[in-house]
Formats: C-alpha cells, structure tokens, sequence
C-alpha cells in the first residue's frame, strides 16, 4: 500500500468529530507521548509528515474507537452507563445548563451541542457543560482579581472552592489526575495565587471567553 492510500485510510477512520473539551485530552496525550519517545522516533521521519501525523492520532483516536464500537456491538460497552444518540446528548446538555451556575457575563459557547450521527457517553453532556463553567469562574476570577474587584473575587471563590462537590469532579468522567489538577487550582484561589490559575486557563481553557 502506498503512502498515498495509506493516508486517505487514516482520514476517512478519523472523520468522527470531538468536542473541544476531547481535542485539548488528545492533544495532551499526544504530547505527553512524543516527549516521552522521542528516542524512538527516528523511524517516523521515512513517512511524509502529514501521515505520521494522522497515524499518532490513529492510534490515540480511531484504534480505540474501534475496540469501543467492537465491544458494544457485543453487548459490551466502554461507556459506564451505556450510549446515547443525539437528541439524548442534547437533553443532557440542555439540562445541565439549566442547573449549572456560570459567572455574569458569560454565555455558554455554540459549540456545546451535540452533532448528528455521532454516538456519545450517556452521562458525558453534564461532564462537559460542568468542565466549560468550572472554566468560566476561574477566568472571571482572575478578571476580578485583575480589575481589584474585591466582592466579586470573593465570590468566584466561593463557587471554586465548592468544584469538589460537583458530580464532574468525581468518576466515572474524571480521574485522578483531573481532579489534582482542580485542587490545585482551589488551593492556589484560597491562597490568591493568581500564577496556578492562569496557567490552568492557558492550558485548558483556551476557548473560554467572556
């Protein structure tokens, strides 16, 4: 097979559109494994960059949505509580919004919306609106803080400090790893350390704005 048609494989595998919140997870991933490889990279630099490219997100994207489709197909399922279409998705979207507190100012973004003929995690709408709040109130209280203004600061912090109880702080949607990253982000708002919470927002948060 030549590079050519091996490169348009990978493309039509690779057409199921992701979230933002999904895109910065991957991104993280495949940066996190290059920096770890790059020894081992040496082999890639034969293939055209634009299929090396498309074949690392193969691997972090499409392989596992094979095995995931494979296993539900078979009664199994990745997804703890199963799968949901659409209109589902958007239900759980709507309903979250509805509940979820977001700072004065702030919309919630066009791109939270379920896509047509895309399959997601059953319980994942609550997730990702929560992810895009918790967002919203550490740019509004680093704007607060910014702008010396004390009462709404103090308020952002409020609202941080309670994150824990919140259902995407804990699983199945988030693991350890994203829960020390919040914790840190609530210890360095308790603290006023503004540095913790900026770097969060610049790594994570990059689509959020007022």
């Amino acid at each position: 097979m030549s590079n050519v048609e091996f490169t348009g494989r990978l493309e039509a595998a690779l057409k199921v559109p992701m979230n933002p919140a999904q895109r910065e997870i991957v991104d993280a991933r495949v940066a996190s494994a290059v920096a770890g490889r790059q020894e081992h990279l040496r082999g890639w630099f034969r293939l055209p960059m634009r299929t090396a490219l498309l074949l690392a997100l193969f691997v972090f994207i499409a392989l596992p949505t094979a095995v995931f489709a494979a296993a539900e197909y078979f009664g199994g399922s990745e997804s703890p509580f199963g799968l949901a279409g659409p209109s589902e998705f958007t239900r759980e979207i709507e309903a979250a919004k509805a509940v979820t507190p977001i700072p004065t100012g702030f919309t919630w973004p066009d791109y939270l919306r379920a896509k047509d003929d895309v399959v997601y995690s059953r319980g994942g709408g609550s997730s990702w609106v929560e992810y895009i709040a918790i967002c919203m109130w550490q740019v509004d209280w680093l704007d607060a803080r910014n702008d010396q203004d004390h009462a709404r600061q103090a308020a952002d912090g409020l609202v941080i400090a309670s994150i824990p109880r919140w259902s995407s702080y804990g699983p199945p949607f988030a693991d350890q790893s994203y829960r020390d990253v919040l914790d840190r982000v609530i210890a360095a708002v308790g603290r006023d350390d503004p540095a913790p919470v900026a770097a969060n927002i610049a790594l994570n948060c990059k689509a959020t704005h007022r």
